[in-house]
């Protein structure tokens, strides 16, 4: 038998991780069944490499007013369809653009098919709270960033989400800036 051992720093990442998860499952409401079901098809030609590009900065609205970047954090392109419009409509309560803290207990949805995050194209934001997604296919996305952190005086996750929707034309370069 091969004994395999964790370094400290990944088992302290692992740990950090899993709290984090768990904070945000039992922060979020009641799971809310969805009317529409996800398919692949309705969402494939986002995966395709097109010829435009959106890049921007965003944050989001603290409870005390300030705002927070999103330096460090994932921002995200969701294709729309009729499944991600019923979840980014629950969550943010429109489809042009929203907010939501984790203090306002952010919903969960089932079913949550493992297929819809994968069609998801993901990055990081960097400096400046800048982020920029390159060769992206025209059409219809949710731009959402989401910026959550663990408050260790308080030991409990802060943050939430930020979302706009956006309209990518073919050979675009689109500028824009979430925040509510």
């Amino acid at each position: 038998m091969i004994k395999r051992l964790i370094p400290i720093k990944s088992l302290c990442h692992y740990i950090t991780v899993s709290v984090a998860l768990l904070s945000l499952n039992s922060l979020a409401g009641e799971p809310i069944a969805t009317k529409y079901q996800f398919d692949e098809k309705d969402v494939q030609w986002a995966m395709e490499a097109g010829d435009s590009s959106v890049s921007g900065q965003a944050y989001i609205k603290l409870e005390d007013g300030s705002f927070k970047g999103c330096d460090g954090f994932t921002v995200e392109l969701l294709p729309v369809a009729d499944y991600s419009k019923e979840r980014i409509f629950a969550t943010y309560k429109s489809l042009e653009q929203g907010q939501i803290l984790l203090s306002q207990n952010p919903p969960k949805f089932t079913p949550d098919p493992k297929a819809f995050h994968e069609f998801v194209i993901k990055k990081k934001c960097g400096a400046g709270d800048k982020f920029s997604f390159e060769n992206v296919s025209a059409g219809e996305y949710f731009v959402m960033a989401f910026i959550f952190w663990k408050d260790e005086a308080e030991n409990k996750m802060q943050g939430g989400g930020v979302m706009k929707k956006i309209t990518l034309g073919k050979n675009t370069d689109l500028k824009v800036t979430l925040k509510n």
